[in-house]
């Protein structure tokens, strides 16, 4: 009873009402039971009728076995077949015999007359001796008394069955829904929702296994989304392979086979050969950086620091090895005050993966923009540039792009991209700590 609305509480609470209404009943019936017939009896000639059936019966048991007003005996007998009957017999009003003293031999020897009562009913009975009065008191009416009671205590106790059962219906049926349901979810069913009812322990217990219901239905949808997410990556990364590694086995075979005319054909092979290999290490390092950040589920981030101490120091080294390469660049960084929580790691990989991408892409002859981004709940940074006009083959299953939206997510930031025709723009996106 811990709780407010427990289940024994409310078991007690239903034992309790079902016993007050059912005594409550018996009660009811009882007095109004007795008052009922004690107006019946008293209105009708129910105990004189009773009263002379026994005299005829009397009459009937001194005539069959011979009796005299001295066989007390037999009389005695005839009485104790006679539930709650007390007999008396007078001759010429003198006690002859009483029920309440059979034995008493001076009742007969006494010679005293006993006054005659009028509110005595009498009754003549023949006996072998002679005619004598006879005195039946009795009280026929106590066996429908008898009767009415226990007909009331079985009513009452229905009654405290009907409204324990009743009353304990409603949880008999949710425990019955509840088993339904979980059978339901050891089939694998993780759609049907389990009824959460009352506040009871039952309820709790229904919360706890719906809440469970739906972190396995969430976990089974993440691991779906995931493995379909790696097929389609191996399917595209495959095809992403075998591109240029095919390329790759036909320059190898013109080099192996000397079907080239001179040694500047020959150079030109060679260099061709070089960049597909280098292309091929390109995509295997981005497949294994994508292996190896999914399977680090969780990361742990550093205490807050500067956004300026995040990225300074890699933006300048990005901004020097690119202008080496010939980009110019259009920076508009207002650095703030903001502090970003990350995980070191992961900073160095995306400026990588931002370097690679323009290198592979970004035309040269337009200045590359970068700018600081804020909206009040995030600060970040975006990286813009003009797509070259022939960028050659690409990543089709832009496995650097994905890595970077992955090490975002894990530092619950953004990776958000935006591609035109012409422009092709990425933003790395922190919340604010």
């Amino acid at each position: 009873m811990s709780k407010k609305h427990g289940l024994a509480a409310k078991f007690t609470l239903l034992l309790l009402v079902a016993g007050l209404v059912s005594v409550a009943l018996f009660f009811a019936l009882q007095v109004g039971g007795n008052t009922l017939m004690s107006n019946y009896f008293e209105a009708s000639d129910f105990q004189e009728q009773s009263t002379q059936r026994r005299v005829q019966e009397l009459q009937e048991y001194v005539q069959e076995n011979d009796l005299s007003t001295s066989d007390t005996a037999q009389l005695t007998n005839w009485v104790k077949k006679q539930p709650m009957v007390l007999m008396e017999i007078y001759a010429s009003n003198k006690l002859l015999y009483t029920s309440a003293a059979p034995e008493e031999t001076a009742v007969r020897e006494s010679e005293m007359e006993l006054p005659y009562y009028d509110w005595v009913s009498y009754y003549t009975v023949t006996f072998a001796d002679g005619d004598a009065e006879v005195v039946i008191y009795a009280d026929d009416a106590y066996r429908w008394y008898t009767y009415a009671m226990v007909a009331e205590l079985v009513l009452s106790f229905l009654l405290f069955l009907i409204i324990f059962l009743k009353g304990s219906r409603g949880l008999v049926t949710y425990i019955c829904r509840l088993s339904d349901e979980i059978q339901v979810l050891e089939g694998g069913n993780l759609d049907l929702p389990i009824t959460v009812k009352g506040d009871t322990e039952l309820s709790d217990l229904a919360r706890s296994l719906d809440a469970m219901r739906l972190a396995f239905k969430e976990q089974r949808e993440q691991e779906a989304a995931f493995w379909a997410a790696n097929q389609t990556m191996i399917t595209e990364m495959s095809h992403d392979l075998r591109t240029p590694l095919t390329t790759l086995l036909i320059y190898t075979e013109i080099v192996r086979y000397k079907k080239y005319e001179n040694e500047a054909e020959l150079d030109d092979y060679l260099q061709k050969i070089d960049a597909k290999a280098c292309q091929i290490k390109q995509l295997s390092d981005n497949i294994f950086e994508y292996s190896l950040i999914s399977k680090s589920r969780t990361v742990q981030l550093d205490p807050p620091k500067p956004f300026r101490d995040v990225f300074h120091d890699a933006l300048s080294e990005m901004v020097a090895y690119l202008r080496q390469r010939g980009y110019s660049f259009d920076l508009e960084i207002d650095w703030g005050g903001a502090s970003i929580a990350i995980y070191p790691q992961y900073i160095k990989r995306l400026v990588d993966n931002v370097v690679s991408n323009i290198i592979k892409y970004a035309d040269p002859a337009a200045p590359l923009r970068i700018a600081a981004t804020w909206d009040g709940s995030m600060i970040g940074l975006s990286f813009s540039n003009q797509i070259k006009p022939n960028p050659g083959e690409q990543d089709g299953a832009q496995i650097g792009l994905t890595n970077m939206r992955t090490m975002m997510e894990k530092m619950n930031g953004q990776c958000l991209v935006t591609q035109t025709k012409t422009d092709f723009t990425v933003e790395l996106r922190f919340p604010i700590s």
